[in-house]
């Protein structure tokens, strides 16, 4: 037998495993497959309890467990470098899809109000009331009254001193303007 195909016991002696060496078959009666109880199984030597209670010393891996362990772990390195970028992508793909759903639904309600606008302005009786609000016209016969307020004359003046005024105005009134409160 080989080497890899033996395992050591607690007395020192080498049994087989299950598996048999490459190459070489296994020779010999065929192993039985009935389970024992913990109470039916014998003592170690020493009279020592089998249970696991006795045991201090833990079990070293094997470096073939270990070479089974580095390349798991490699095969999840892998993968994590595989799929990142592609759920990444994903997402993103996703996100804009998303913001474009918002874009369409925000142009919808456009296209809704634009199409009521246009119904309004399809009445002859109310281009003639916008033509009388925006543009003072009025039909034959009736009188316009226009009024004036303060308050647009107020804004009118206010827009005139902005354009007259330099920069240097401009800070000296802001400067002003923050001591008094």
């Amino acid at each position: 037998m080989t080497r890899d195909s033996r395992k050591t016991t607690t007395t020192g002696r080498s049994r087989e495993t299950s598996r048999p060496a490459t190459g070489r078959r296994r020779t010999g009666p065929a192993r039985s497959t009935t389970v024992r109880s913990a109470s039916s199984r014998p003592a170690a030597s020493g009279g020592k309890d089998r249970t696991g209670a006795g045991r201090a010393v833990r079990k070293q891996r094997s470096p073939r467990s270990m070479r089974r362990l580095a390349v798991v772990g490699a095969l999840i390195v892998f993968l994590a470098v595989v799929i990142a970028p592609t759920v990444r992508s994903y997402v993103s793909e996703r996100q804009h899809v998303s913001r474009l759903q918002a874009q369409v639904a925000a142009q919808q309600q456009d296209i809704t109000s634009l199409k009521e606008t246009k119904r309004k302005w399809a009445d002859p009786d109310y281009v003639a009331a916008q033509a009388g609000k925006r543009l003072g016209f009025a039909k034959p016969g009736k009188t316009l009254t226009v009024y004036v307020t303060d308050e647009k004359s107020k804004r009118v003046a206010a827009a005139k001193s902005q354009e007259k005024q330099t920069w240097y105005g401009t800070i000296w009134k802001s400067v002003v303007a923050s001591g008094e409160h």
